[in-house]
Parts: structure tokens; C-alpha cells; sequence
């Protein structure tokens, strides 16, 4: 990881850092350098709407260093849609030295020119109240904020403006993941319609005093967006001084006590558990998470957290984070809170009953979060912008859980209820249940006792007709179900029929037993084909669960005291007596042979299973197999998932 954040710092760093590398520019060679420049943005910087060169005079030098880079290296200017941006990269590119730059830079920064006139008419009330997400980082007087990166926008022409917004809008800037800044302005004119991006752009250019062209004054304003004094409260510089510098970038969005604000997308961070922030700062940073092109506010959050060098500051930045503290947030969703509530079991089992989280499941806390933003977070696991990566092993364990929502009115229940959690207690949940069960195998846990399901077999004539059926399956798994190691057949008796109905349509569906390296599986794929429909397979499951063959001794030398703590993963899904749970589509582990136990962790950590688009419930068990470090693990609780049998 720290090589990647070194190489990641390091593009990051040239163009932000530059200055400080450079000997200080010489205006006077910059002067002669500025000549070929001339034509297009004027002797004096104002620019020119013909050429469409913008006003270059009164901006930050740190940022005409920057874009001068960024243009010479390829960074910007390469889109086939931004005729201009390869205009100026063939300027950019005959300042072949360093010192060049510098030396245009310092001539460029001590140029002055009148404002522009405005040239597009607009709705300036419209354009202020959707200035307050700009103002964040642009500062509420467009006057820029060199700590986020943010040039100065006040004085450039309202042409340009819209412009630059329409190229971020559409990818011809800020599409490159070398252009980390460039990244987190797309998901800001991603948001904006062309109505929009005009008001906008009206609205900027007179904050350096310009009169605007054309107003319409929109006496219909909005009580939920923020007054001016409001942006000034989180844009000014005043705001970002902090006790713990480096939270000064997070202020702007997540607040002073890091309560979030919504109209920024930002969620509230204080009260999160630190282990959790530190591991998504690390995934922003590393491309695990906030790379796919519809995550806007996920590759905002990357560009920030390039600014953190190296892991000592993003603890440092944390540990601030864990000492904030903000009331919980207002309500905004109006949902069924009983029918969330509902739903919310299967969360409980890893996230607890009141939302605190577990950090040996490495669940976050997710009481204390907006409802918006757990309704936005689910809706991304489910469309396929988080949990996607393959690196994303935790996130990859919540897609099936946000897929099995089955539309927006389940995920605003859902939501709904998570809000009405204080975060200040917990009740027992199964994921921090003991381990310790009775003679008969039996959880003494209650809530263990009330999750699991007792699933009902099919009626007679359904288990004659799977008993026919059955006869296929006799020469592996024999007569009675007990399995043969010798022909690598698991034992099936005593295997709910549910469970069983599901993975013999996934072998015939081809999400089971497709894979080159699962041979076992391959092998049973033809005979699931035998099994003409849906019936066929319901019948076939239902006799198996009738059958009761004997189980087989350990064959493995595992440590099942060494097991149990593993287990504890387990728990959540499989409960404290290993003997499943429908609600979670978890099956019964009690009564399967070490060996094929030990297998399908294999197959699950290998992807040989767990990783189809279709085998929703396999890609939970991916991600947990990726917490058990090698065979010896597997064994281990392989041998304890054995004695739960006594």
C-alpha cells in the first residue's frame, strides 16, 4: 500500500508541490516567454471570448503553474471534445524546461485587467442558492482556497465559466485519474442541467463586481438551501483552523464537529468507529473505492484524501475524527419504520440489533448516519458502485445484502429505521453471541434460538416423487446421503431442503460448476440437468432432507480451540450451533466432512465460487473466506465447525 500511495503522491504532489521544487520564477524572461501567449489571452491577461482564451490576470499562480503542467504532460488538452484544451496544450509543450513555467507563472501573476463584461443572461437568485456546494471549496467570494486545491473563479468571464462546467459535465476534463483535482470537479457539473450551468456561471461572474446582463429574480427561494453567512461558515479560511490541521480539508463538506452536510453530500463522520474511517481513507487513496465514473461523491472523496501523504497523517486525521462530537441528524426520509424494521434482521446479524457495528466482522457503525446517505450507500451497492472491485472484500460482502432490497420503497424502510438508532447501546446480537452450546448441540443464546428457522418438508407425495429422482444420485452420495470421500461427494442428509433446492439450480443455472478449476462441480452440473424444472428440484431436495445417513469422523488435524475464535465470523450467518439460517441463506454446517468444508474455503478464497454475478449469496461467502489467512486457518475451523456436532 505504500508504494502505490508513494506513486500516487508523487503525481499528485508534481503539480500541486511544484513551487516548492522550482527555483522562483524571473518575470522579466517571462515577459518574452509570455509573447506567443499574447494573441489569444491579450498583453494584459483579460482575455479574449474570439480566441476563447480566458482572463488569466488575478489568478493564483500556484494554479497557471498547474494547468501549464497539466497541459505540457498530457493531463489536459487530449480530449477529442476540447478543441481549446489541445490549442493550448501545443502552447504548453514549447515550454520545454521547468523554469519556464515558473518564469511565465511569476510574469502571468503580476498581470491586471478590468473584470469582464457579462455576455449570458441568467437567473442570478437561481445561481447563488446553487453556488452554496462551490462555496465549500471556491470560498463564498469565488476568491479560490490553495489548501483544497481550489483556484480562484471570481473575475473569469461567465462564457468560460459555463465552458469549463459542460467540459466536466461530459468527460473532456476530469476524466483522467492522473488529473486527481480534475476528478473531484466532475461530480459537481455532473449535478448541474444547462439551466443550471448558466445561472451558475451568471451568478460567479459578478462576484468580482461585473453587472450582470440579465437577471430574473426567482422569488420562489428554497428554506433548505443555506444563506450566504451559512457558505461563508464553511468556505471561509477562518473555519478551516482547526486544532488538527489536516481535518481543515474535511471541514469545508463534514463540518467543524464533523456532523456532515447534506446539501454537500457529505455525511456525518463523528461517532464512526476510527478502524473503519482509517480503512476507507486507505481504499479512497488505493482506487478500491471511488473509481467508478457514477460515484460522484466517492471520487470527490478520492482526490481528498491524496492530500493525506502518508499512514501517520490519515491516523493523526482520525484520531480528530474520533474525539468530534455533533447531535444526530434531522430526519428526511418518510418511510414504514415497522416494515424496516423488518427487513433490518438480516443487517443485525453483522451491523447488531442497535446499529453499533462489530469490528471482528468488520462492520461499521451505522447508527448515527443520515437516512439519505444510507439510503445513497445502499442504492450503490446494489447498482454496482461500491462492492464491485474485486479488492473490495468487505464491500463486496454487502451487495448481495443491499440486491435482495428489491426496490426504492424497501431501501427508504430500511433506512428509515437505521435513523432511529441513538448509537448509544446495543442489545446481544448473534454476531457477539458465545460460542458455548449444550449437550445436543443447542445455542444457549435466546436471540440465537428465536433467528433460526425451522424449515418444514415438502408433503408426501413430493418426497415419493424426489425419492425416484434420487436414484442418480445414489452412486456418489449414496443411499443415504452420508457421502463419499473417495469420489469427493459431500454428505447431503441433514441439509435443509431450501439449501439444496438453491445450489442445484445454481449448478444448472451455470453459477455453480462453470469454473475450469472446480472439477467437483463441473462434475455435478450435467446431473443437475437431469432435473427437468423447478419441481423436479424441489422434489429431489425434499427427499433428500429425509434421509439420514451417518456422519463422517474428522480426517483433518485441526485445532478446533484455535477454530472457535475464527468461528466468530461465522457466527453472524451460520449461528453458534453452525446449524444455519433460512433469513440469511445460510445453510447447516453441522454434519459436513471436514475435507469438503476445508474445499468450498478454498474454492470461495480462489474465486472458484463466489464470484458469478448470479450467485448472490456465494459472493457473501467470498469475501469472508479472505479473513481466514491460509489452509492452516481453514482447518482449524473446519475442526471446530466438527465438534459443534457433541
Amino acid at each position: 500500500m505504500k508504494k502505490l500511495l508513494k506513486s500516487s503522491i508523487l503525481l499528485f504532489g508534481f503539480s500541486l508541490l511544484s513551487a516548492n521544487c522550482w527555483a522562483e520564477g524571473d518575470p522579466v524572461r517571462g515577459k518574452s516567454l509570455f509573447g506567443i501567449c499574447v494573441a489569444c489571452h491579450g498583453a494584459n491577461g483579460e482575455g479574449k471570448q474570439i480566441n476563447n482564451a480566458p482572463r488569466i490576470s488575478g489568478q493564483q499562480d500556484w494554479y497557471v503553474e498547474r494547468q501549464l503542467i497539466n497541459y505540457r504532460d498530457g493531463i489536459r488538452g487530449v480530449h477529442i471534445d476540447d478543441i481549446t484544451g489541445m490549442q493550448m496544450r501545443s502552447i504548453a509543450i514549447t515550454l520545454k524546461k521547468d523554469q519556464d513555467i515558473a518564469d511565465v507563472t511569476a510574469y502571468v501573476s503580476a498581470l491586471k485587467s478590468e473584470t469582464p463584461e457579462a455576455t449570458m443572461e441568467g437567473d442570478l437568485v437561481a445561481g447563488k442558492n446553487a453556488y452554496a456546494t462551490c462555496a465549500a471549496c471556491h470560498g463564498a467570494d469565488g476568491k479560490g482556497n490553495k489548501a483544497l486545491n481550489s483556484p480562484k473563479i471570481a473575475g473569469l468571464q461567465d462564457w468560460y465559466i459555463a465552458r469549463q462546467l459542460n467540459h466536466f459535465k461530459i468527460g473532456a476534463r476530469g476524466r483522467l485519474k492522473r488529473d486527481t483535482i480534475g476528478q473531484q470537479m466532475r461530480p459537481m457539473a455532473m449535478a448541474l442541467d444547462e439551466d443550471a450551468i448558466n445561472n451558475l456561471a451568471v451568478y460567479i461572474a459578478s462576484l468580482e463586481g461585473a453587472p450582470v446582463k440579465s437577471s430574473v429574480v426567482n422569488v420562489a427561494s428554497s428554506d433548505s438551501q443555506p444563506s450566504m453567512s451559512d457558505m461563508m461558515a464553511v468556505a471561509t479560511p477562518a473555519s478551516l483552523k482547526t486544532s488538527e490541521p489536516l481535518y481543515g480539508t474535511c471541514t469545508a463538506c463534514h463540518g467543524e464537529n464533523g456532523e456532515g452536510k447534506q446539501w454537500l453530500g457529505a455525511p456525518r463522520i463523528s461517532g464512526q468507529h476510527d478502524w473503519y474511517l482509517e480503512r476507507q481513507l486507505k481504499n479512497w487513496q488505493d482506487g478500491i473505492r471511488g473509481t467508478h465514473p457514477k460515484d460522484m461523491y466517492g471520487i470527490q472523496m478520492r482526490s481528498m484524501s491524496m492530500t493525506m501523504a502518508t499512514d501517520d497523517e490519515i491516523k493523526k486525521v482520525v484520531s480528530y475524527i474520533d474525539k468530534l462530537d455533533s447531535p444526530k441528524p434531522a430526519v428526511t426520509i418518510t418511510a414504514n419504520i415497522q416494515k424496516g424494521k423488518e427487513l433490518y434482521g438480516t443487517c443485525s446479524a453483522c451491523h447488531g440489533a442497535g446499529g453499533l457495528g462489530n469490528k471482528a466482522l468488520n462492520s461499521p457503525k451505522i447508527a448515527g448516519l443520515p437516512d439519505w446517505y444510507v439510503s445513497r450507500q445502499l442504492w450503490g451497492f446494489k447498482k454496482g458502485l461500491r462492492g464491485e472491485n474485486s479488492r473490495d472484500i468487505y464491500g463486496q460482502q454487502m451487495r448481495p445484502m443491499a440486491m435482495a432490497l428489491p426496490d426504492e420503497e424497501a431501501i427508504n424502510n430500511l433506512s428509515a429505521y437505521i435513523a432511529t438508532f441513538d448509537g448509544k447501546a446495543d442489545a446481544p446480537t448473534i454476531a457477539s453471541a458465545q460460542l458455548d452450546v449444550d449437550s445436543n448441540g443447542t445455542s444457549k443464546n435466546e436471540i440465537d434460538k428465536q433467528a433460526r428457522i425451522v424449515v418444514k418438508t415438502s408433503n408426501e407425495s413430493s418426497v415419493k416423487a424426489g425419492a425416484a429422482l434420487y436414484t442418480t444420485c445414489i452412486a456418489c452420495h449414496g443411499a443415504d446421503g452420508a457421502g463419499n470421500q473417495a469420489l469427493n461427494s459431500p454428505r447431503l442428509a441433514g441439509q435443509s431442503s431450501w439449501y439444496l433446492a438453491n445450489q442445484l439450480k445454481g449448478f444448472k443455472a451455470g453459477y455453480r460448476g462453470a469454473k475450469p478449476g472446480d472439477t467437483y462441480g463441473m462434475q455435478m452440473r450435467p446431473m443437475s440437468m437431469t432435473l427437468v424444472d423447478e419441481n423436479a428440484i424441489s422434489n429431489v431436495a425434499a427427499y433428500i432432507e429425509t434421509l439420514n445417513g451417518p456422519v463422517s469422523p474428522p480426517t483433518l488435524d485441526g485445532n478446533a480451540e484455535a477454530g472457535k475464535g475464527l468461528y466468530v465470523t461465522c457466527v453472524a450467518c451460520h449461528g453458534a450451533d453452525g446449524k444455519g439460517n433460512q433469513a440469511l441463506n445460510s445453510p447447516s454446517l453441522v454434519g459436513l466432512q471436514d475435507w469438503y468444508i476445508v474445499r468450498q474455503l478454498k474454492n470461495f478464497k480462489g474465486g472458484i465460487r463466489g464470484t458469478h454475478p448470479e450467485d448472490v449469496y456465494g459472493q457473501t461467502m467470498y469475501p469472508m473466506s479472505m479473513t481466514l489467512a491460509d489452509e492452516k486457518a481453514m482447518k482449524d475451523v473446519a475442526a471446530y465447525i466438527i465438534s459443534l456436532r457433541k
